[in-house]
């Protein structure tokens, strides 16, 4: 069950990534322009759903993963995406692709396994959106095959491992000490 600092604290972390969003949107638009192949470009995807790693690992509950990258791309959107609409769509497909990948472990286990399958499940709602809104069936069979391999483990690397890194160290910090991590972590120790 949810308290109500779990969703301050999603909420608030979700609010921090849109704006990493957003800026990861001005600076990979240039970089990554469309006369070069998606495949390199999907090289950096992953960091788009980064929330749909961190604040689950955080706070450990069923619908956490959907929850911030929803609030998170809404939030990228509402600061002037260059997206546009396409960013929200982004939060759901690719949190609903983490979610999943937490659901295959009923929610209960955290491991570098678990968020490495989340990130990349992120990347093949990623990918589906990619296919559809921005013309991804345009490309050879391989250049799509690869574009959803590069995709998923940029996922599992960006979404996934990183945040699961960022989550430990916050941990040890004692920041989060009070959240289900917390709570786990001390349970371990006994």
């Amino acid at each position: 069950m949810w308290k109500l600092r779990d969703i301050i604290v999603a909420a608030i972390l979700s609010v921090v990534c849109g704006a990493i969003y957003m800026g990861w949107d001005w600076i990979t638009t240039p970089l990554f322009s469309s006369a070069m192949s998606p495949v390199v470009g999907a090289l950096v995807n992953g960091l788009w759903w980064v929330a749909a790693g961190l604040i689950p690992y955080i706070v450990r509950r069923p619908g956490a993963a959907f929850f911030s990258e929803l609030v998170s791309a809404t939030v990228e959107f509402l600061f002037g995406s260059p997206y546009s609409l396409g960013a929200v769509i982004s939060g759901l497909v690719q949190g609903g692709g983490a979610e999943l990948g937490f659901s295959f472990w009923r929610w209960r286990r955290y491991s570098w396994t678990s968020m490495a399958v989340a990130g990349a499940l992120g990347g093949v709602g990623n990918t589906v959106q990619w296919y559809f809104e921005y013309q991804g069936y345009q490309y050879s069979t391989w250049v799509i095959l690869g574009y959803t391999v590069v995709t998923m483990i940029s996922g599992a690397v960006l979404a996934g491992v990183l945040p699961k890194l960022i989550g430990d160290a916050l941990l040890r910090t004692g920041a989060l000490r009070n959240f289900e991590i917390g709570k786990q972590a001390r349970a371990q120790l006994k």
